[in-house]
């Protein structure tokens, strides 16, 4: 006589470990794959569930190959004029035509790629940098030294950031600086503020945690304790912030050239192209469809990013 044997009649542990789903293996999965447990991983596959951050991401990482590989993707020199090539039309031979001095646009947008990224990155790193330290430092220490760093931070906010870069901007535009690294520097050096503010807010909670006593009771120095122990908690926070702010630091720097005190030509700029072609907006409108288009697109897609970003990090979707 045949008998089957069917598998609610096996005994648990006699099935293999895979072919049981139960909360219980997948704790022990968990705890015996460390990239299961990561936070980072967590929040990887949180960002890759938002559809318009991974759209963002993949423009983003196509905009930065453009930057690096702009002059060999570019067909001709961004500066070379065509002289029978004033205002023309897009053509198999100039895809997005020529501005009014005949030089083409896609090589000059091409290249206005790189100046873009450059500020906006370059801007931020020096924003990261001196709001983090001096917000770090404002929040552990407390006292006076908070004080006096919240009233610069409050007096930093209260002016208006493009009335204060136009002016900075005019003011050092004769130094013997590079444009493009000048406007760096002025973007980066005025937009620190909302990166202090956030970390002065996290440290001044975290300064009274029992890990933190513990290293300070240890004898640890203070500026190690921040390093080491405090600015890794908020990681989160920096990261969300700098990731939005890109957007708007291009911007910027494409208002300024715009106003024509920001990278002086013959950098090609897509604010720089804007500038060029504004006269001529009624009669050649290409010359300035193209660069307002790469900006929106530009802006959106790091906007993307950024909120793709805060979704991932945000300490409510850890349950999930």
């Amino acid at each position: 006589m045949a008998f089957t044997i069917t598998q609610s009649l096996i005994p648990n542990y006699l099935v293999p470990m895979a072919a049981i789903s139960t909360p219980q293996t997948r704790i022990i999965e968990t705890i015996e794959n460390p990239a299961a447990r990561s936070e980072w991983m967590q929040a990887w596959r949180r960002f890759r569930a938002n559809g318009l951050a991974v759209v963002g991401l993949a423009v983003v990482i196509l905009l930065v190959l453009m930057a690096i590989f702009a002059d060999v993707l570019a067909p001709y020199d961004p500066s070379f004029q065509f002289r029978s090539m004033q205002g023309a039309a897009p053509s198999a031979d100039h895809w997005l035509g020529s501005d009014y001095n005949g030089r083409d646009l896609l090589s000059r947008v091409l290249v206005g790629t790189r100046t873009a990224l450059l500020v906006g990155l370059g801007a931020t790193f020096f924003q990261v940098v001196i709001g983090v330290l001096i917000g770090a430092i404002a929040g552990y220490f407390g006292g006076w030294t908070d004080t006096i760093c919240s009233r610069i931070i409050d007096t930093l906010m209260s002016i208006p950031v493009l009335a204060l870069l136009t002016l900075l901007a005019a003011v050092l535009r004769d130094k013997n600086l590079s444009s493009l690294l000048l406007i760096v520097l002025v973007i980066g050096f005025t937009g620190w503020a909302r990166f202090a503010r956030v970390v002065r807010a996290d440290v001044l909670s975290l300064r009274s945690r029992d890990f933190v006593i513990a290293a300070r009771s240890s004898g640890v120095q203070p500026m190690r304790i921040i390093i080491r122990h405090i600015l890794p908690n908020v990681l989160g926070p920096i990261i969300v912030l700098a990731s939005l702010g890109i957007g708007g630091i291009i911007i910027l720097e494409s208002a300024l050239s715009f106003l024509g005190l920001g990278v002086r030509p013959p950098t090609p700029s897509w604010g720089v192209i804007l500038s060029d072609g504004r006269q001529y907006i009624t009669t050649y409108p290409h010359i300035v469809i193209w660069p307002g288009l790469m900006i929106v697109i530009t802006v959106l897609a790091f906007n993307f990013v950024g909120d793709g970003v805060r979704d991932a990090l945000d300490p409510k979707q850890r349950a999930e």
